[in-house]
């Protein structure tokens, strides 16, 4: 088994960091070494990595947006710039890689436009230029949160993109053409609908279900793909005795245990990570930890899924969690780094 692995962080760039911070994390030690810049960049807030070459791919700037493509070195943690394309609309804050035979694609959210927008990757990991950029329209209730469509993330699967909008309680299917990175609603699948003001943010799937993280309401809401309509289950993020709108609680990320017998949520304002026994497709909630700072805006498993990394923002550290493979419980290491306002977190 693999024990040394290089991570690479994003950040919001406002209060101290200049960038993408990178380490490397000794699984057989669980040990998590200080961080250092990778490269200067404004506003990487999200990264993702493209699946069998050593391609980076990061948003940034505000309140428009820039796509920016990177090369990095596994060992030393390195990024060499590839290009940039400007992103339409407001508020990048999510983004994907498509990968199939046909050709390869960046997937990007807007929050603020409420839209989405899709790029094909050229040779040498370069963006090409925009190839489709569409706008929601829509509202919900929360005259706060949902006066206007917000799209917060974006997942591929095969050759379908969702789209989950927070401010119309949807996730919209999308279907792209590798070959030109375009993309069209879907005809032939159903979006998802929430409840009224739950405001999605992100999702996580396995070949049955899917679990949509609601930030408005706290709640994980489960579609089984094999029954149209709606949510067929939806559980609090929260222990009972804990009331989101007291708290000021907002669910924040969401993910699935390789294994896919877990599922972990994060909870900003209860600054909690709550982890879930997944039985039969249904979540049940066995555990609630604290996430060792403020914000846990995200988290993630490394990939054999021993250890689990919660980006703290507002306290500015990535705390490292031991996972018990038989129980999915989680343990405090003790590691932690330092990060100015962390946000995203990838492993090579």
């Amino acid at each position: 088994m693999r024990m040394l692995f290089s991570l690479f962080i994003g950040t919001y760039t406002h209060q101290g960091s200049r960038g993408i911070h990178t380490s490397r994390f000794n699984a057989e030690r669980g040990t998590l070494e200080a961080p250092r810049l990778a490269t200067e960049c404004d506003n990487p807030t999200f990264l993702a990595l493209h699946p069998s070459t050593p391609y980076l791919y990061a948003i940034g700037k505000f309140p428009t947006g820039m796509l920016r493509a990177f090369r990095y070195d596994k060992q030393g943690g390195s990024l060499e710039p590839i290009n940039e394309q400007e992103i339409p609309g407001q508020g990048p804050c999510h983004l994907t890689v498509c990968r199939s035979d046909a050709g390869e694609a960046v997937i990007v959210a807007n929050y603020g436009s409420g839209s989405l927008a899709s790029f094909p990757i050229l040779e040498g990991g370069r963006i090409g230029p925009v190839a489709s950029h569409i706008i929601h329209t829509g509202s919900g209730p929360n005259a706060a949160r949902q006066q206007t469509p917000h799209v917060h993330g974006v997942y591929a699967d095969g050759s379908t993109i969702a789209a989950v909008d927070l401010g119309m309680d949807r996730v919209v299917y999308y279907h792209i053409d590798p070959g030109t990175a375009r993309l069209t609603q879907c005809a032939d699948r159903a979006n998802l609908r929430l409840a009224p003001g739950a405001g999605p943010r992100h999702l996580t799937k396995d070949q049955r279900f899917i679990y949509v993280v609601n930030e408005l309401d706290s709640t994980v809401s489960v579609f089984d793909r094999q029954t149209p309509g709606g949510a067929i289950q939806s559980v609090s993020t929260l222990p009972k005795g804990k009331d989101a709108v007291e708290l000021n609680n907002t669910a924040a990320e969401i993910a699935l245990h390789p294994g896919g017998q877990f599922l972990y949520v994060s909870n900003r304002g209860d600054d909690s990570i709550a982890i879930f026994a997944v039985e039969n497709g249904m979540p049940v909630l066995i555990q609630s930890v604290p996430s060792g700072g403020e914000t846990p805006r995200f988290f993630c498993l490394d990939p054999p899924g021993r250890f689990l990394f919660a980006c703290n923002q507002d306290s500015g550290n990535v705390c490292v969690f031991a996972v018990d493979q038989a129980t999915g419980t989680l343990t405090p290491t003790g590691q932690s780094i330092e990060v100015s306002q962390p946000a995203c977190l990838v492993f090579v």
